[in-house]
């Protein structure tokens, strides 16, 4: 994924919110969310910024209802780290999923439970079409 499409604390914070919402949210109802659940007493317009700059990076679309604008992602959060995973993967390890499994060990030993784990989950992507 390009780096376009990165977020920041604020706007990993908001995704989080829209993602874990299961329906599209007004700005009115975020700024309460985060008053109410963070302590965040935001601005309507310093919204406003976050929430066009996750649209320009295309992770939210809005729509409009009446008078009122709602919000939500454009993808799943799995679908977002699948996507930020891989352009890791591409761009740090070449595409290497072993080159990356041994920097993040870290050169350590793979614990036991861990290989199992991986065994099992690599036997299953061998069992799908």
């Amino acid at each position: 994924m390009d780096r376009s499409k990165k977020m920041s604390e604020t706007e990993s914070e908001i995704m989080e919110v829209l993602w874990n919402a299961g329906e599209p949210l007004s700005a009115a109802q975020l700024l309460d969310h985060f008053t109410t659940n963070h302590g965040k007493v935001w601005k309507a317009p310093t919204l406003s910024t976050f929430l066009s700059r996750l649209a320009q990076k295309g992770l939210i679309t809005s729509l409009r209802d009446g008078r009122v604008v709602y919000y939500r992602p454009i993808q799943t959060r799995a679908e977002y780290l699948q996507g930020i995973t891989k352009g890791i993967l591409d761009s740090m390890y070449q595409g290497s999923v072993k080159t990356f499994f041994a920097a993040l060990c870290g050169g350590s030993p793979l614990p036991e439970k861990d290989r199992a784990e991986l065994r099992a989950w690599l036997e299953e992507q061998e069992e799908q079409p």
